[in-house]
């Protein structure tokens, strides 16, 4: 029961950056409209938020990875 629960969080983790990047595109897009109306500021908090989701996406995959270091999941 426990390698499945494991196997289902590697897979979890994966999913999430996945779905982290489907934003990211969004928000690139949306960002790129408030800059070509001046909204500078909405742009830099757009900016960070990013940057913040590309700093998760690279631990819930470097999450992924130290469950397959750990733990055989074939």
């Amino acid at each position: 029961m426990v390698e499945k629960q494991i196997l289902k969080l590697s897979k979890l983790c994966e999913h999430w950056a996945e779905h982290n990047n489907s934003h990211k595109e969004n928000y690139i897009k949306w960002r790129n409209i408030a800059k070509e109306n001046g909204l500078n500021s909405v742009v830099e908090k757009i900016n960070k938020a990013i940057e913040m989701m590309e700093k998760s996406t690279k631990f819930l995959l470097s999450a992924k990875n130290d469950i397959e270091m750990k733990v055989d999941l074939t």
